[in-house]
């Protein structure tokens, strides 16, 4: 067939070498030519295409070298992917990343925690410090000797989850926020109302938004200069955990003994904000920022700002953009106007992001998110864990393969009920789209109906692969 030649790439129509592929999953904003916005001119068919090719060739690297991996592909059967639905049934459960037994964190076995990351990886963690005293030690050994940038959730059921992303993975997937941000221009100044150093999926951001978007660490604007530590956080989520099902708490007595450093930066953070929103009003007053967090943090701000009569603090091309949904906090209805009016921005970008997945999905002027192309959508039938058509709008349990992922298996099932749409969107970008309304599966009056008995077998498979059960 004759070769066409596309603003982000040069591909044949009907075929995608396995090197362009490789190419796109590995780095799809140079693949683009830096053009990001070229990513999300691809039509249905050539993006389709191009996924397929490079979820076989991800597939191809991996199932050998990924144990949990090749245990799901042995319990499944599947051992080619002639189309992208074949992937389902490889697909991890939720629970794979928080799959260790939950005693091993107390008893400070890291040494049985990291051969099951190394299950999980194809990174060697050797490395690690197996006799470290706290989970922040081997997180923090885990940065020193591997490619590793492990990101911990915030462990609101209690449980700690570890996603073994890398340094190159999250590099590639913050070069092109930063080319969003920035479009090729000069730096901006990010906004940072949090404390500035964490190992939780959101924390880690900090740091690549320092290097891809604020152009040095001096560019970024922390309300607190400190690190929230991963033990803190546990504790924390393990107390709220015991107190919602009316339990004790069994907490590693070396964590109780912390609770009061975690009670002395909750406080201290408190009681920064209204500074902070000072600070920011009279330091950057009228330029274009970058704003990144959750929506409860952003709510938190603007209050602390208006509180001090600061409205209109930067300029209206700043780009604010909320994610992360309330994270339990009540929000009240008017949040979205009082961020915009401390701002100054014209409108706030919300933004799609999992920590098992390296992209921030923005939301478009018509309200939905668009998915960035190297993620795959999958809607699965709430009843059967089927994929429905990839054709109109579906609603379902949101499931995903992240193509960046290049040294773990990026294919998971969301706990989310989602719906996607496949046709091109009124805003005229061609990828596909999540509507706004996402919601817990659990919190839905049906609960969780997911009951497929193969699939469960091989997620179990997998999980007993994982604790050395299988």
């Amino acid at each position: 067939m004759t070769p066409r030649t596309t603003t982000a790439g040069t591909t044949t129509a009907g075929t995608t070498t396995a090197s362009d592929a490789r190419s796109f999953a590995d780095d799809p904003l140079t693949w683009a030519g830096g053009d990001y916005r070229a990513l999300h001119r691809l039509g249905s068919t050539e993006l389709a295409e191009l996924q397929l090719a490079a979820l076989r060739e991800r597939f191809a690297d991996l199932r050998e070298r990924v144990e949990v991996l090749g245990a799901t592909v042995a319990d499944t059967g599947v051992a080619e992917l002639h189309e992208l639905d074949d992937v389902v049934p490889l697909l991890f459960s939720p629970q794979v990343y928080k799959s260790y037994p939950s005693v091993l964190l107390r008893r400070k076995r890291f040494d049985v925690l990291t051969a099951w990351l190394g299950r999980l990886t194809t990174v060697d963690v050797s490395g690690a410090d197996t006799a470290a005293g706290s989970v922040d030690d081997w997180l923090a050994s885990l940065d020193e000797h591997t490619d590793l940038r492990v990101q911990h959730s915030s462990v609101t059921s209690g449980t700690m989850s570890f996603v073994p992303h890398t340094h190159a993975e999250v590099d590639a997937m913050f070069a092109v926020v930063g080319a969003r941000v920035r479009g090729g221009g000069d730096p901006v100044p990010v906004v940072w109302p949090m404390i500035r150093h964490g190992r939780s999926g959101i924390m880690r951001c900090a740091d690549a938004l320092a290097a891809h978007v604020a152009g040095g660490e001096h560019n970024v604007h922390a309300m607190h200069p400190g690190r929230m530590s991963a033990d803190v956080m546990l504790l924390a989520g393990q107390l709220a955990a015991a107190r919602a099902r009316g339990e004790a708490v069994e907490a590693d007595p070396d964590l109780l003994a912390r609770r009061a450093e975690f009670e002395r930066l909750r406080r201290e953070s408190e009681a920064a904000m209204p500074a902070f929103a000072e600070r920011l009003a009279d330091t950057l007053a009228g330029e274009r920022v970058y704003l990144m967090n959750t929506w409860n943090t952003l709510h938190q701000l603007a209050t602390a700002g208006l509180d001090a009569g600061r409205t209109g603090v930067f300029a209206a091309d700043s780009l604010v953009e909320p994610g992360g949904g309330t994270k339990g906090a009540h929000m009240p209805d008017d949040w979205q106007d009082r961020v915009r009016r401390f701002t100054g921005a014209d409108r706030l970008q919300h933004i799609y992001a999992m920590t098992e997945t390296t992209a921030l999905h923005p939301m478009c002027p018509s309200g939905r998110y668009h998915l960035e192309p190297w993620t795959i959508a999958f809607v699965l039938d709430p009843a059967t864990d089927r994929p429905l058509p990839r054709t109109g709008t579906r609603t379902g349990r949101g499931a995903f393969v992240d193509l960046l992922a290049r040294t773990h298996w990026g294919g998971f099932r969301s706990e989310d009920r989602i719906t996607v749409a496949f046709d091109p969107c009124d805003c005229g970008r061609a990828t596909p789209q999540v509507h706004d309304g996402i919601r817990r599966l659990a919190d839905l009056p049906d609960g969780d109906k997911i009951n497929c008995a193969a699939t469960d077998s091989a997620h179990r498979a997998a999980l007993d692969h994982l604790t050395g059960e299988g």
